[in-house]
């Protein structure tokens, strides 16, 4: 089969091993073009795209919006549905309703057996979806579960949230989902390569998921080929003159320097949040008053030893001690880009 032309729906069905599937509706729909394989176990209909053939093992009716989400495929503009039913799951009332709506919809249904594997269907398939223009935007992150790890869904939701936060700081949304053995991560708009894979990257090291727990793919917005995670490039300095703003922008907008000072400043946050204290803006004071005592006591209203206490527990909860010339530059640029981030964040809130 030639690369150069399109792989149709069919022509997918003759290759092993998904030639041991059995097209149970949908015959008319067997000429559309396949231009994604695409792996997803739980309802996730934002992950779902055009020219997308969708292999789902998510065919049990008795879970939550199992039903819903099969009957939203095949009126989507994904190309076909390849069901793969784990054993003593009884899909026989799923298929009754499903079969006739695919046939009006001429939307394929293919019934595959269990001991089948989905990485080889993907991997027996991918090379034969005929290269689009390279993209040099992404939209959208997938990791795939690697091997048996108890941690997964622990460490897969870390990595969600604090994707999040370093998404935010780039000024886009990121929706993510996580099931079983796929974490997706869909951005409100898209970005470029080394951006995408840089918070992916930095989200991982923040969140602690181990590296060699999942593989991931980068998709473009629209049709096209996955590329791997490359390393995230520099952002340039803002235009005008280089200042201590311009400077702390540069590493706002860089994932890996915000996944540092997410780091650092995550303990004092945290414990603002949850004890309503005051950690984070004693520390912009005392910092913005070169750290002298008596100054940062009274532009706080604080005696002395109020801020000699707020001090030790900054210190405590970050591991870096104010005295150590290396340790408060780190809390010095965490706390300057922090500043910024929240403008900015407050801004983007406040916009009608």
């Amino acid at each position: 089969m030639s690369r150069d032309s399109p792989l149709t729906v069919a022509a997918a069905l003759t290759v092993p091993p998904l030639d041991q599937g059995a097209v149970l509706a949908g015959h008319h729909g067997l000429t559309r073009d396949v231009l994604w394989v695409d792996i997803i176990h739980a309802p996730a209909e934002s992950f779902v795209r055009a020219g997308d053939l969708v292999l789902t093992t998510g065919v049990d009716v008795h879970q939550p919006g199992v039903r819903d989400f099969l009957t939203y495929l095949v009126s989507s503009p994904a190309v076909g549905v390849v069901l793969s039913p784990p054993p003593g799951i009884d899909i026989h009332n799923l298929l009754n309703s499903l079969i006739p709506f695919a046939d009006r919809h001429g939307f394929p249904v293919v019934l595959l057996p269990w001991e089948i594997a989905f990485a080889d269907v993907q991997k027996s398939l991918l090379p034969l979806v005929s290269p689009s223009p390279p993209s040099t935007t992404v939209q959208m992150a997938i990791g795939r579960r690697e091997g048996d790890d108890g941690r997964w869904n622990d460490v897969a939701d870390a990595f969600a949230d604090a994707l999040h936060e370093l998404a935010l700081a780039t000024g886009v949304t990121v929706n993510s989902s996580v099931t079983d053995d796929l974490v997706m991560s869909h951005f409100s708009s898209a970005l470029a390569e080394s951006t995408v894979s840089g918070l992916v990257e930095s989200a991982r090291q923040a969140s602690g998921f181990p590296e060699h727990l999942a593989s991931w793919v980068l998709l473009p917005p629209e049709r096209g080929q996955a590329v791997t995670m490359a390393a995230s490039a520099p952002s340039s300095v803002p235009d005008g003159p280089v200042g201590p703003r311009q400077f702390a922008e540069v590493l706002r907008q860089h994932p890996r320097s915000m996944a540092t000072i997410l780091q650092t400043l995550r303990p004092l946050v945290d414990y603002d949040r949850t004890r309503r204290g005051q950690l984070v803006h004693t520390l912009e004071i005392l910092l913005n008053e070169a750290t002298n005592i008596s100054a940062a006591a009274r532009a706080l209203y604080l005696n002395r030893h109020s801020l000699l206490y707020r001090i030790k527990l900054i210190e405590d909860l970050t591991g870096l001690s104010l005295k150590n010339p290396a340790d408060r530059f780190q809390l010095e640029v965490s706390v300057r880009v922090h500043q910024i981030n929240e403008a900015r964040i407050d801004g983007v809130h406040s916009t009608p």
